[in-house]
């Protein structure tokens, strides 16, 4: 599960993974930074699936620690892979916490799905939840606005032109085929 979006999103979504999973555990779930509609579900979904594996960036452990929730936190960093069954993700670091404290984005590579959380979106337009887009113009398209230290974004900018996905799965707006 990419993301618990906030409290209130969280009551609403968790049937509906509960009707995809069936009697299955929810085994992983990813919070890419910490902001209150990646993570301010945490709450139930730890106490829907409290034996989730949650995987985030140090500093996300140790806030979601300092809020009280007892987690089982597992901590990527830049260029790190985790194989699970069939996926293979691939973790990229990004300044996107408050005070720009690292946040983490993954790429899937078996899918070619890239999750962009807060970095890459477009307002959807026309109902258009799914537009066309092309890798290397989203990423040349990253600027102050989306990361203000230049050689950080720089040096994400290059990291990422050394993936090729087919899907950015946005955090916000439309999602792009690539």
């Amino acid at each position: 599960m990419f993301a618990t979006g906030n409290h209130a999103q969280a009551e609403w979504i968790l049937p509906q993974v509960k009707s995809i999973l069936g009697s299955r555990p929810l085994d992983y779930l990813f919070i890419s930074h910490m902001e209150a509609d990646e993570c301010g579900g945490i709450a139930p979904f730890l106490k829907k699936y409290p034996h989730v594996k949650v995987i985030c960036s140090s500093f996300t452990a140790q806030e979601i620690k300092g809020f009280g929730f007892n987690a089982d936190t597992h901590i990527v960093d830049e260029g790190k892979t985790i194989r699970m069954g069939d996926l293979e993700l691939v973790f990229f670091r990004y300044p996107s916490e408050v005070h720009l404290h690292d946040g983490m984005l993954v790429f899937e590579r078996n899918s070619g799905v890239f999750y962009s959380s807060d970095l890459m979106f477009h307002h959807i337009l026309k109902g258009e939840k799914v537009i066309r887009s092309e890798w290397v113009k989203e990423v040349e398209s990253i600027d102050s606005s989306n990361i203000a230290d230049e050689s950080r974004r720089e040096r994400l900018k290059k990291d990422l032109l050394s993936i090729m996905p087919k899907f950015i799965a946005a955090g916000h707006g439309s999602c792009s085929l690539v």
